[in-house]
């Protein structure tokens, strides 16, 4: 036996995965934005240490 929704509990399911479509998109997107920082602070610490690393004296 299969349940026949109404239309307003059809529109109400949409409207909770809607909801969360939403959600999750918005929490993509900090993820995304704390990783770019992440990597961004990686990248400079790597420079920087490619700095202090080219001062350093050579031995041949």
């Amino acid at each position: 036996m299969s349940k026949k929704f109404s239309n307003r509990e059809i529109a109400q399911g949409v409207g909770f995965a809607a909801t969360g479509i939403h959600e999750a998109l918005t929490y993509l997107g900090i993820v995304k934005k704390v990783i770019e920082k992440t990597e961004r602070i990686v990248a400079r610490k790597n420079t920087v240490s490619d700095s202090e690393i080219d001062e350093l004296p050579r031995t041949a």
